[in-house]
């Protein structure tokens, strides 16, 4: 015991024993006297004590639910000693506290400023924390998983197999994955294992990232780099094949020569029509096109006047008759060039398709979100399964009669972008036997393009 805390406690109960003592000595009348005074005495006493007893447990309790209230400033001399330590031990179940609130705080602002899914796992890959992004992406709830194996939460052999070897390792592993509670998504998962002082796994960090439309672009590229080649190598091999031959065979038969030329020209046609089309295609997808085009109001009558005098001569070789539906007041506010060779090209589609002796119709109507501009076709049809992946670069309904055709599979993809670029859009409607309808909209004249 405390020898201060002692002496306060020894001398109360040696004055009571003086006082005892004196009231033996003394006669009855004395000895009632000090009686009743010494039971004031301790009365006062024990009131005080168990009055600042009470005060400081009231404020080490009200402390210890978390609240800021200090411990009395003074209290009976056999307390001072239990205040003293009760004082330090509320300081520090403030400082810890607020270390927990601090952390807890850190932790929050870690897991709400990533824009990446986050996973904590312990020795045993339980789950210690997890943020939301991580829940989307594995298809779980944090809170749920909290405490619980990863492999319970979600059942995703990859994941599982990219933790354990991560484990195993002791090092980094990174993968793809598609959670099968999200279908479609496909989500990277980057495990980095944690070693403890003996070099034994004590835990691993998981951040996942939506790379969903990433590697669906990266499929896109290849494709269209797949694509590009195959074209491109297609009219090349026939010009230098028949060039060759030319070469070698000259050119003493005069008709020989000339149908072996008529196919150099046919392919060299093909090949420039390719590759006009992939730089119209290469400007309108570049980052910022639509800032570097000068826009202007242009009557609809006059896009379709240049387009009449453009693709007249082949809709005229083969029968087909060019009509138009049109208010010759009716404007767009557009790029003239890029409208131009995007309703050309719906309207070159059409031709190319056509029956011959049929109609292509030109019309254009206002609506509250623009102008739509019609192409309208008395062709086959285009099946249904075909219409959501029609204006995707190079797609082909019928591959083999698309090229005999003369069509490079970008003019539709084409059309879609600068309707893009316009803040507009392109819609197809088609049966088969009953020709096609596509539908460009364009801004209307006087209306505020900028991005």
């Amino acid at each position: 015991m405390n020898p201060r805390t002692a002496t306060h406690i020894l001398l109360p109960a040696a004055s009571l024993l003086a006082i005892a003592i004196a009231w033996v000595s003394a006669g009855p009348a004395v000895a009632a006297g000090v009686g009743a005074a010494t039971s004031a005495m301790w009365l006062v006493w024990s009131l005080r004590l168990s009055r600042d007893a009470h005060r400081l447990s009231d404020a080490m309790h009200r402390i210890a639910e978390g609240g800021r209230t200090s411990l009395p400033m003074q209290v009976h001399d056999a307390l001072e000693g239990i205040r003293r330590n009760a004082g330090e031990l509320a300081t520090s179940v403030r400082a810890a506290r607020d270390a927990a609130a601090n952390e807890r705080l850190r932790r929050r602002i870690l897991q709400e400023a990533l824009h990446e899914g986050l996973v904590i796992l312990d020795a045993q890959q339980h789950v210690l924390d997890a943020n939301d992004i991580a829940g989307r992406l594995l298809g779980f709830d944090p809170e749920v998983a909290r405490g619980r194996l990863l492999q319970e939460c979600t059942r995703s052999p990859a994941l599982n197999d990219a933790v354990a070897h991560a484990f195993t390792a002791g090092g980094r592993e990174q993968r793809d994955i598609e959670p099968p509670g999200v279908p479609g998504l496909v989500t990277e998962v980057r495990v980095a294992c944690v070693a403890d002082e003996a070099g034994r796994p004590a835990g691993a960090l998981l951040l996942l990232s939506d790379v969903t439309a990433a590697r669906s672009l990266d499929r896109m590229r290849s494709d269209f780099a797949a694509n590009v080649s195959h074209e491109l190598r297609t009219p090349i091999t026939n010009i230098r094949g028949y060039v060759e031959t030319l070469l070698q065979v000259g050119m003493e038969d005069p008709e020989t020569s000339r149908r072996f030329l008529d196919i150099v020209h046919r392919n060299a046609s093909r090949l420039g029509a390719l590759v006009e089309d992939l730089l119209s295609l290469s400007f309108v997808e570049s980052p910022g096109s639509r800032e570097r085009l000068e826009m202007a109001d242009v009557t609809v009558d006059r896009l379709f006047d240049w387009v009449e005098a453009e693709l007249g001569p082949a809709a005229e070789a083969r029968g087909i008759r060019l009509t138009r539906n049109a208010s010759p007041s009716l404007s767009v506010h557009a790029n003239t060039l890029l409208a131009e060779q995007a309703i050309g090209n719906l309207v070159s589609n059409a031709i190319r398709y056509a029956s011959d002796g049929t109609v292509v119709e030109l019309g254009a109507a206002p609506t509250a979100d623009g102008v739509d501009i019609t192409v309208r076709d008395q062709g086959p049809g285009i099946p249904e399964r075909h219409l959501p992946r029609l204006f995707e670069r190079f797609y082909r309904v019928e591959t083999a009669r698309d090229r005999e055709r003369g069509g490079t599979g970008l003019g539709l993809a084409i059309v879609k972008h600068i309707a893009m670029v316009h803040g507009g859009d392109i819609r197809v409607e088609s049966a088969l036997g009953r020709g096609s309808v596509f539908t460009l909209r364009l801004p209307h004249a006087g209306a505020d393009t900028s991005p």
